[in-house]
């Protein structure tokens, strides 16, 4: 009877005929689709893509803008209808429409891997243009192309979370973004009206928070200041200016010059300066397990192959470029090299330093000189050195 019954039903399909379909299924495609669980019952709605959010936000209220049917489902991928004594038994009522907004409101939104992608990527776009708008160089008082701060989140492994606001995740960042490269929040412009007698203190007011004064006007009654501080101080303002019953206007909400400073710092600085950064981390790990290590006592052969090493790199040379002589004696053109290199001499006073340029390469290396003469080609060498005297 079986095979019967499916060649019949094979039949009229070849014939155009309507394939009998169970009253209690109805197949949707192309759906959003919010879960509610409850009492160990599951319950599903089929809505509209990219109309859940803006129904929980407030900016859609009409529900046939929002759910592709009234019908509460068990199932919706299937097609399968809830009972209805489940409904009872949850929510207390069959009113599908009003549990169809329980679920719009307390139901979790599934969302596809691609959907899921693509509204990280949103939020980290709009994460970008919200540091371009409100931050700087602080060299030129311009703002940075796109191009180069989406480079640096990504240089600094920046992450958006798509359920926190864009503007709030990208001024968390702003602080990794500052280690790297020159950036800072651009100044707000305010105009505050206040009583002449209260002129003095408002202007008092604006230098302990760092804030420059751009014009002052003097009525008979009334003073009007226009002036800009940083955005972290407008709160303070607002109390400030609340208390003397003045009026607080916000003029301008980034004050930056025209242009981009794209040409002052370049991409490739940036990156070498994350590369270092994490170097720096990396040589401080390093360092910090090497003083944990026992101190094993060289051997004769390695006193005397040390030995062959000093004399060999410590003989003149022409590509020499500083002598050997105190870290903290580095000349200016290496300014960023002793900056860099004082740490050794925190950790143990004496040591010395010796630049070298790379036959054929513009590569310098710098081989560093122990109180005691123990030559150390690198600089990670060097610090760890010095720290595991310092704690000896």
């Amino acid at each position: 009877r079986t095979p019967r019954g499916r060649r019949a039903r094979g039949e009229a399909t070849a014939r155009g005929e309507a394939m009998f379909v169970p009253v209690g299924i109805k197949k949707l495609t192309n759906v959003a689709i919010v879960r509610y669980k409850s009492h160990g019952t599951r319950f599903e709605i089929a809505c509209y893509k990219n109309t859940v959010l803006a129904y929980r936000s407030g900016f859609e209220k009409d529900l046939d803008n929002v759910l592709q049917s009234t019908q509460i489902y068990a199932n919706v991928s299937k097609g399968v209808f809830a009972k209805d004594e489940d409904l009872i038994n949850v929510f207390g009522t069959s009113d599908q429409e009003a549990i169809c907004v329980i679920i719009l409101q307390k139901g979790e939104l599934q969302v596809s891997d691609k959907e899921r992608k693509a509204e990280t990527e949103h939020v980290f776009r709009d994460a970008v243009m919200t540091l371009v708008e409100k931050c700087v160089n602080p060299a030129t008082n311009r703002p940075y192309p796109p191009g180069m701060i989406e480079t640096a989140l990504r240089d600094i492994h920046f992450s958006v979370d798509p359920k926190r606001s864009a503007k709030q995740q990208a001024l968390e960042a702003l602080p990794k973004l500052q280690e790297i490269f020159p950036i800072k929040r651009a100044a707000m412009r305010f105009k505050v009206n206040v009583r002449s007698d209260k002129a003095q203190e408002l202007i008092d007011f604006i230098g302990e928070n760092d804030g420059e004064i751009e014009t002052n006007d003097v009525g008979s009654t009334e003073v009007s200041l226009t002036f800009t501080v940083d955005p972290a101080k407008y709160r303070a303002f607002d109390k400030f200016v609340k208390d003397v019953k003045g009026r607080l206007e916000v003029v301008t909400l980034a004050v930056m010059e025209e242009g981009t400073s794209s040409g002052t710092f370049d991409e490739d600085t940036m990156k070498s300066t994350v590369k270092q950064a994490e170097l720096d981390k990396a040589e401080e790990a390093l360092a910090k397990m090497e003083i944990s290590r026992p101190v094993v006592a060289r051997s004769a052969p390695d006193v005397q192959r040390r030995a062959t090493q000093l004399e060999t790199l410590s003989s003149d040379d022409a590509n020499i470029l500083v002598k050997r002589g105190p870290i903290a004696a580095l000349p200016e053109e290496h300014e960023s090299r002793r900056e860099r290199f004082a740490d050794i001499d925190k950790y143990q006073e004496g040591w010395e330093v010796e630049l070298r340029a790379r036959e054929g390469s513009s590569i310098v290396d710098a081989v560093f000189y122990s109180p005691e003469g123990d030559l150390c080609k690198t600089y990670a060498d060097a610090r760890r050195k010095a720290m595991a005297a310092a704690k000896s």
